[in-house]
């Protein structure tokens, strides 16, 4: 494969040059590069003169290797290329862009040069990505270029002598096809979203799918004075009851899920816990929670809280939950703390509640990286 360069306006991708060196061991010093892309850590000279001195080793094994550059000053802005090939003959990609690109939509447009390049002139039919689960911001600009997330390939790749967990997704021309020519992306769910809904055991609760039957205990929930007073939804009846349950046993629309929060021995309904709000673009969500009184008191809802911030990072890509509750309501700010959601301020009238007036919320969040309660 001989090297060539292409350019979209101020974007250049051309081959490494020797004197490119600097550039690149300045630009590995980085900790999210060394984090999340498996150049050497610690990152030195000599490790950026191998890397660009072999770039004419990976053109002539089919690995096209790109220095992307500012067409006007030259100044290093990533790296961008094939790194493997499937045992189908599809090419992978992978890149790294340098602190000070970030934010500029450099990686998107480079991945879209690069693929462009790779489907009209080397003829491939399909592009294949992964990363680290995790790296959302990667897996923004592979999705912003036209990549489709096919899920998360459990302990899928070696990463530092470890196994992990690896997001995968592919390029089809069609799909490239679509972004060029400005159509709206498809709808992304998160990847690690389950097609039915987990259970999730504590020990003392059992966190399952709501059943028909938990529609007389909703209904009953609805009409407690201290859930009346926060809840502006309420329930009329029965029937209203068992619509909510149809509708809070479905997950299928990957922006939401809802857990009957259970007796383990008997299954019986002592409250819930909800999802909601799902956002695969920014990796985050919302969580609320509620118990029956006769569940109140004993920390159930803080451990039923817990365990499902626990199964989401554990199990999907998102990486911050947030909980609002009423200032005025000062058990579900308990509730938040003891499951590990820091207090972070103030939302003035953010919020119209069952009396029908705006209140200030209290903004609590826990991240992947928190320690659990």
């Amino acid at each position: 494969m001989d090297p060539v360069t292409l350019r979209d306006d101020d974007l250049l991708l051309r081959p490494w040059r020797p004197e490119d060196a600097p550039a690149v061991h300045a630009a590995c010093q980085d900790p999210e590069i060394q984090r999340w892309t498996l150049v050497p850590s610690p990152y030195s000279e000599a490790d950026a003169r191998d890397f660009v001195g072999g770039s004419d080793q990976r053109w002539a094994t089919g690995k096209p290797s790109f220095a992307a550059v500012d067409a006007t000053t030259g100044a290093l802005l990533g790296s961008f290329g094939v790194v493997a090939h499937s045992d189908e003959g599809d090419p992978e990609i992978g890149y790294w862009v340098t602190v000070t690109a970030r934010g500029r939509g450099v990686a998107t447009r480079a991945t879209i040069l690069l693929c462009r390049w790779l489907f009209e002139e080397q003829e491939a039919v399909r592009i294949a990505w992964h990363a680290v689960a995790g790296n959302v911001a990667s897996r923004r600009a592979a999705e912003a270029a036209g990549f489709v997330i096919e899920g998360t390939a459990r302990q899928g790749m070696t990463h530092r002598d470890e196994r992990v967990d690896a997001w995968v997704a592919s390029l089809l021309p069609a799909d490239l096809a679509r972004v060029l020519a400005g159509a709206p992306r498809p709808r992304t769910v998160v990847a690690g979203w389950p097609e039915e809904p987990v259970p999730i055991r504590t020990p003392r609760l059992l966190l399952r799918r709501y059943r028909h039957a938990d529609a007389a205990g909703l209904l009953e929930y609805s009409r407690d004075p201290a859930v009346v007073a926060w809840d502006p939804e309420g329930l009329a009846d029965l029937a209203h009851a068992e619509a909510r349950v149809r509708r809070w046993a479905d997950w299928s629309s990957g922006r939401g899920a809802a857990w009957a929060v259970a007796d383990p021995d008997d299954e019986h309904l002592l409250g819930g816990v909800f999802l909601h709000s799902v956002d695969p673009e920014d990796a985050n969500a919302g969580i609320g929670y509620g118990l029956l009184p006769v569940a109140r008191g004993r920390g159930l809802a803080a451990e039923a809280v817990a365990a499902v911030a626990g199964w989401v990072f554990d199990t999907l890509a998102l990486t911050r939950i947030e909980a609002r509750h009423a200032v005025e309501n000062p058990a579900s700010c308990g509730v938040a703390r003891r499951a590990g959601f820091r207090l972070e301020g103030e939302l003035r009238q953010a919020h119209r509640y069952g009396d029908g007036q705006l209140h200030d919320d209290h903004l609590h969040a826990r991240l992947a990286g928190d320690p659990p309660p």
